[in-house]
């Protein structure tokens, strides 16, 4: 089939899943669960329609924009750019899918061409990008691309790797996936938090909540979000500081609850100043009973060193066997290079699943 027979046409992001429209951002949106199923093997990363809708409407933070290659009726292709509004507004961030059997063809090169256009137009200078990629290769092994940060690689053979390079982008981070059967053993749990609290002394303490931050937190856990946007590593990622306000905690929340997400946090308190310095964050989507996601993780700089991570990691997953029962598997995601958040996860029962790569491009932009 030539390539000359498939359109590339933008998407409005629809009012609801009823209707022309509807349908087609749902066409969409099952497309790229496909694709996600044949890259793992599972449907663990499905996101249904509806939940994929509320998470792309334009807020005062984040507009998106998506386009679809289409043979005839059929969505063969699809193309999202994310535009930050109120931070990072250097930054666009683009993801592209194909069906199988559409490979090969220039549709991809097409769709991401669309994407990082209009990322142009809108004074954009970097575009990032992310791709997938299950365990199962020799990570040391020959032909791999190394990432800038010096730890990690992939294979020169894998088609995403291919298309990243012959379009530019750099592989400027590997993060591993990582997955541990839940609930975990509750006597085993039980011995890591008790240690953890010893080791933590009588300078913390634990806070928790279920979805909504309580009021008297909101402020601290507003600062600790904002410090998770820098203190994590980056490698050479063009990324700033986001600015974070209790206004956009409660934004996060209220646009998760949207989605049918649920959330468990636990932060850490330093007793002698009053001030949250650490915590950490569980969701979960009953639609996807089975898949519980581990989100932040982040205990301050000047408060490392006492265990304060698998503290409140250890506690979070005696919360999630209590409120979440389905859940049988979690997920998280960890930089290459951060050995002591993955030492912790290896402590609780987590094993590698696979990587995702952080690309980046620079850009010539150019204002309407």
């Amino acid at each position: 089939m030539p390539t000359t027979s498939i359109t590339i046409v933008p998407l409005p992001i629809p009012e609801t899943l009823v209707g022309s429209a509807g349908a087609d951002f749902t066409a969409s949106v099952e497309l790229a669960n496909l694709v996600t199923c044949l890259i793992w093997g599972n449907n663990d990363f499905w996101v249904s329609p509806a939940a994929r809708l509320e998470g792309s409407r334009g807020n005062d933070y984040t507009v998106t924009y998506l386009w679809a290659a289409k043979d005839g009726d059929r969505h063969v292709g699809r193309g999202v750019l994310e535009l930050s509004l109120q931070d990072n507004e250097q930054n666009g961030y683009v993801f592209v899918a194909v069906h199988p059997e559409y490979r090969r063809r220039g549709i991809g090169r097409r769709l991401l061409a669309e994407a990082e256009a209009f990322a142009g137009s809108r004074g954009r200078t970097t575009l990032q990008a992310w791709s997938e990629h299950p365990a199962g290769f020799e990570l040391e092994g020959p032909d791999m691309v190394q990432a800038e940060t010096g730890i990690g690689s992939l294979p020169t053979a894998s088609p995403a790797v291919r298309f990243a390079e012959a379009s530019g982008f750099r592989l400027e981070q590997v993060e591993r996936c990582s997955r541990m059967p839940i609930p975990a053993d509750p006597v085993g749990l039980a011995d890591q938090l008790a240690t953890a609290a010893a080791t933590a002394g009588g300078s913390y303490r634990l806070v928790e909540w279920a979805d909504n931050c309580p009021p008297d937190y909101l402020d601290g856990y507003a600062a600790l979000r904002q410090r998770m946007s820098t203190d994590v590593p980056l490698g050479e990622l063009d990324f700033e500081e986001e600015a974070w306000d209790a206004a956009r905690v409660r934004h996060k929340e209220a646009n998760l609850q949207r989605m049918n997400g649920r959330s468990l946090v636990v932060a850490v308190r330093h007793v002698p100043t009053g001030e949250l310095v650490g915590h950490t964050v569980l969701e979960w989507f009953p639609e996807q009973p089975e898949v519980v996601y581990q989100e932040d993780t982040l205990v301050l700089r000047a408060h490392r060193g006492h265990r304060l991570g698998l503290w409140m990691k250890a506690r979070n997953l005696q919360r999630l066997a209590e409120s979440w029962p389905p859940g049988r598997r979690l997920y998280t995601w960890n930089a290459a290079e951060n050995s002591n958040m993955l030492d912790i996860n290896i402590a609780l029962g987590f094993t590698p699943a696979g990587y995702e790569a952080a690309w980046q491009k620079k850009l010539h932009a150019s204002r309407p």
